[in-house]
């Protein structure tokens, strides 16, 4: 039996016993290589499921809509290892309660999925630790590694001319799990704290702010690269700023339900020598 078909037992045995109200998973999408959400609430709805190594989007953003675990009912949803590292910072912001959340886990490359044994995020732990154990030696992105040889004159001129392509359309704030806020900074205009012009400040002050307002946060799922319509390479600056984090603070995103944000706490043994 394949992974998929196994998985689609699964959903229609937790929706039969009343497990879940509903799990989150995907679906065919407009073309064949790509997915989409699916939304199912009954057992005969599972055979819609598809899981294969298209499934990349990180669907944790889903279980923050309004409403959606005020019930204190669970939700199935299924989420490779950086979904679950989101599951885990939702729930050390109270955003969520993790016991009301089934994880359907699994993980792969181009070619082929696995299934990732537990249904509780503290299940997968261990994986997660070992993410982080291995990441100061993951493969590095060849275009970071380029961007950081760069002078600061050089890596300012880069990033301007990246946000520059900037249309203000927030589609990277809408896919980001960790944009959450039911009104974000840039919606407010009472005072006004980021221009909302697409232009060359407008654009700066929009992405450096969610950069800043993602440190410590961002679990490298790639939601905002693939939903940025001008191709904008957020992930590298999210990736340098979770080293910078890394590095500093020993911090790795969503490594527990406990986890506290780094940039909203403080520890007296603070080496503080990122004070300038």
């Amino acid at each position: 039996m394949s992974i998929q078909e196994q998985y689609k037992k699964r959903v229609r045995e937790l929706l039969s016993s009343g497990a879940v109200k509903m799990v989150i998973g995907y679906q065919a999408g407009t073309t064949a290589d790509r997915r989409r959400p699916l939304f199912i609430r009954t057992p005969e709805e599972a055979e819609k499921l598809v899981l294969d190594s298209a499934c990349i989007a990180n669907l944790s953003g889903y279980l923050v809509t309004e409403g959606l675990l005020s019930d204190e009912k669970s939700v199935g949803i299924f989420l490779r290892p950086d979904g679950i590292r989101s599951i885990n910072i939702l729930a050390a912001e109270a955003q969520l309660n993790p016991e009301q959340v089934v994880i359907l886990g699994f993980d792969g490359n181009d070619k082929e999925v696995t299934a990732l044994q537990g249904e509780k995020a503290r299940d997968f732990s261990a994986i997660i630790a070992s993410i982080k154990e291995h990441a100061p030696e993951a493969p590095r992105n060849p275009q970071l590694e380029q961007i950081e040889k760069m002078s600061p004159k050089e890596r300012f001129a880069f990033w301007q001319a990246e946000f520059s392509r900037c249309i203000k359309c927030y589609a990277c704030r809408q896919a980001c799990p960790m944009c959450y806020c039911r009104r974000c900074i840039v919606d407010s205009n009472q005072p006004q704290w980021v221009n909302t012009s697409s232009h060359t400040l407008g654009n700066l002050e929009w992405n450096v702010v969610r950069a800043f307002h993602l440190s410590g946060r961002c679990v490298g799922c790639g939601n905002c690269d693939r939903a940025c319509p001008v191709n904008i390479p957020l992930r590298l600056i999210n990736a340098k700023m979770a080293g910078e984090v890394l590095g500093a603070f020993d911090h790795f995103a969503g490594m527990s339900e406990t986890q506290e944000p780094v940039l909203a706490s403080f520890k007296k043994d603070d080496s503080e020598t990122f004070i300038l």
